[in-house]
């Protein structure tokens, strides 16, 4: 949606095809956090023992789900080697730039647009329990500040004053003021609604299934009947991959599932995000409920409920925050998330296709850069000078 709207502020002709109802994918029930203190690739290196640890633990934050696939193996075996610390940096870096300028974006949405989707600068919350683990983030501290991410380390007793919702142990936090969350359904919706004004049109329930090139346009076969067109924008998260192989090229974006719940508000209510560190648990508080979320599960597109996995969220935060001892969820979601091995985004032009771009691969940042992804892209494929530095989100790297 934000690449179909920056690129019809520029005068382009855009239409969207989506397999089914725009927003129904990972922006349908992810956390709604945007928050560039969460924004770092996936391949990181001070996570690799504990990944080692987690993959084959059900009941770990990391899971993964054990396959004879070749794809998937050599997947796995590049993201082993993506999480070198040099990489890593300079990928941080850039998402960290990426996140922090798309969350004044998405503010700069919230004021526009005539869909309240729920935009708040409250900050988010990071709840430590256990002393080592609040001494180890003192780097990723840094690098946040040279970033321009501003951090305030609370001590156990600020954090029971100015977040109340917080009951279980805790030996402090940090806390991240510029941070913000959002109605992540309700956000796709103010920027379709943009889209709209601008004259996107949109095919929703379609799908592509074939595409083919005889040396013009590119023929899109769909279930609503043939079109073409003279340039694509690949932005369909974890089934990239398969339009890939319909255009000819390995895009490796494989489905991380991922589990959201939501539930009657907390007493008391979380004034703001919180994270809890130990427990992997997203926590987003909306005006009548409780979003918690969580888990990393690399399962390709198995959309199958795991009820062990969700039983760990919930487990999470009863130890946390006073849900009740038998919460019941209004939602249950699951959805994936498009992983590549580096964990960095693919924005532009696909390797040897002028007429092919990439807008995919965001893993858990999708929501958090998604307006500053379609700036980016938007201006790579109009000629205009890019805000940010492309060279990180190259889409021809694959």
């Amino acid at each position: 949606m934000a690449s179909a709207v920056e690129l019809a502020k520029r005068g382009v002709q855009v239409t969207v095809v989506e397999r089914d109802e725009v927003g129904r994918g990972c922006s349908y029930g992810n956390a709604g956090w945007l928050t560039p203190s969460q924004a770092f690739p996936l391949a990181n290196p001070a996570m690799l023992l504990k990944s080692f640890k987690w993959m084959l633990d059900p009941e770990s934050p990391l899971y993964i789900q054990p396959r004879l696939d070749p794809a998937f193996l050599r997947w796995l075996l590049e993201f082993l080697l993506a999480s070198r610390k040099a990489k890593f940096d300079r990928g941080a870096t850039a998402l960290l730039e990426l996140c922090r300028v798309s969350t004044d974006l998405w503010e700069d949405v919230a004021k526009r647009s005539t869909v309240d989707f729920g935009f708040e600068r409250h900050g988010l919350l990071a709840v430590y329990e256990k002393p080592d683990s609040l001494d180890a983030a003192k780097g990723m501290i840094e690098t946040l500040a040279a970033a321009g991410i501003p951090a305030q380390r609370w001590t156990a007793d600020d954090v029971r004053e100015k977040e109340p919702a917080i009951i279980g142990k805790t030996v402090g936090g940090y806390f991240y003021p510029d941070d913000a969350h959002c109605e992540p359904f309700q956000a796709v919706k103010a920027l379709k609604a943009e889209a709209e004004s601008l004259g996107v049109t949109f095919l929703e329930h379609t799908e592509v299934f074939d595409i083919s090139n005889d040396g013009g346009p590119r023929r899109l076969k769909t279930t609503r009947g043939e079109m073409k067109a003279e340039h694509l924008v690949v932005a369909t998260g974890p089934w990239s991959e398969a339009l890939g192989k319909m255009l000819g090229f390995r895009l490796p974006v494989i489905g991380a599932k991922g589990y959201s719940l939501v539930l009657p508000p907390a007493t008391p209510h979380p004034k703001r995000s919180i994270y809890l560190i130990e427990r992997k648990v997203a926590v987003n508080p909306h005006r009548d409920g409780l979003r918690i979320a969580g888990t990393l599960e690399l399962v390709r597109n198995d959309f199958s409920i795991n009820t062990r996995r969700v039983n760990v969220i919930v487990r999470g935060a009863k130890a946390m925050l006073n849900i009740g001892e038998a919460p019941v969820a209004r939602e249950i979601w699951r959805g994936l998330r498009p992983c590549t091995p580096d964990g960095m985004p693919a924005i532009g032009r696909a390797r040897g296709r002028g007429d092919v771009w990439l807008a995919t691969g965001h893993q858990m940042t999708g929501l958090k850069t998604a307006t500053g992804t379609g700036l980016l892209l938007a201006q790579l494929m109009t000629g205009e000078t890019p805000r940010f530095d492309p060279v990180p989100f190259r889409a021809d790297r694959y």
